[in-house]
């Protein structure tokens, strides 16, 4: 609204109310002393508007009826006035509500983070203490054991605990990152980050009878920080996980312009397309596999899908559903060339 629409409005109410002396035009005085408030009408333009109403009504009425109008003239802006007051008093209370609204959302925010943090230092704590005393113990095993069967699998149970300590450090690390701006990036090749992740994964591999296949000959390198090993081993997991006893899994690379395909192949169970957002929200799963025997929390793929964000990725799946076989792709920017 114009600051003439304004002052035609008010020439209205105080012409109506001069000629009529009708309530009606005072309680529109009102609703106008609401309004100026809204459009942020400073008050001394009020005074402004009442001097163009009464110029206008001068040249209008004949002088008579201004002299005989001279006691009433005034009545219209103090409604007005009164109005503007109250409206602005009403303003100032919602602005102070909303500052404490904020102020109570910023703490509120502020503790959320403190137990981020307090979650993070728990895992840290209540979870890495006893996987070193199982490590600690193992160790004590490994030395006083002389079967070469138990030592193999005490030499597993050392290598899964040590797996599993680093993946509550980097989840405890994970737990603390909120943007793109906490993440340090570097140059690494992404074959030999894929293929250390492969060996450690070979013993599931070999109790599932999967075979694994590996087309990443070369040198790929991408700018990503450690973290992104969390993807693979992820996506390798679900993989296995997933994948039926003697099936295959593939991991190759693409080349995507400015950016690395990583490709993990399996041929487990197809998936819908309508399904394949969904799969990538925390705890999530698909209805086919809560009805089955795999336990899990549905995090897994969650988790990929935060890192490659905040690696400013992207991540996907491709699936000839209802036939088997999914193809699980992330992708991440190439280093810069010198």
């Amino acid at each position: 609204m114009t600051e003439t629409d304004f002052k035609e409005r008010y020439y209205q109410i105080l012409k109506g109310y001069v000629t009529t002396r009708e309530e009606k035009y005072l309680m529109r005085s009102e609703d106008l002393g609401y309004e100026l408030v809204r459009f942020n009408v400073p008050p001394e333009d009020i005074v402004e508007l009442h001097e163009v109403a009464i110029s206008r009504l001068a040249t209008d009425l004949p002088a008579k009826s201004m002299m005989e109008s001279v006691g009433f003239l005034s009545t219209p802006l103090v409604e007005l006035m009164m109005a503007y007051g109250l409206a602005f008093r009403q303003w100032i209370e919602d602005l102070e509500k909303s500052k404490q609204e904020l102020i109570m959302y910023a703490q509120e925010l502020q503790h959320s983070n403190e137990l981020k943090e307090l979650f993070a230092d728990i895992m840290r704590h209540d979870l890495l203490n006893p996987a070193s005393l199982v490590s600690g113990f193992v160790s004590i095993l490994l030395e006083w054991e002389e079967d070469e069967k138990k030592k193999s699998l005490l030499t597993n149970i050392d290598k899964s605990n040590r797996n599993l300590v680093y993946i509550i450090e980097k989840a405890a690390e994970f737990a603390k990152l909120d943007s793109v701006e906490e993440l340090d990036f570097s140059t690494h090749d992404l074959d030999l980050i894929l293929r250390d992740i492969v060996d450690t994964f070979m013993p599931k591999f070999d109790e599932n009878e999967i075979t694994v296949g590996m087309s990443t000959d070369g040198s790929h390198l991408a700018l990503v920080n450690p973290l992104i090993e969390q993807v693979f081993i992820n996506l390798i997991s679900n993989a296995i996980k997933y994948g039926p006893k003697g099936g295959h899994v593939e991991i190759f690379m693409s080349d995507a312009g400015d950016e690395w395909q990583v490709n993990v192949k399996d041929n487990g169970s197809g998936i819908p397309e309508q399904d394949r957002e969904m799969i990538f929200t925390r705890f999530s799963r698909l209805d086919k596999v809560n009805k089955g025997s795999i336990k899990g929390t549905g995090l897994g793929l969650a988790i990929v899908h935060k890192i490659v964000t905040l690696h400013n990725g992207s991540v996907g799946v491709d699936s000839n559903y209802p036939e088997t076989g999914s193809t699980f792709w992330v992708r991440f920017n190439k280093a810069p060339t010198i």
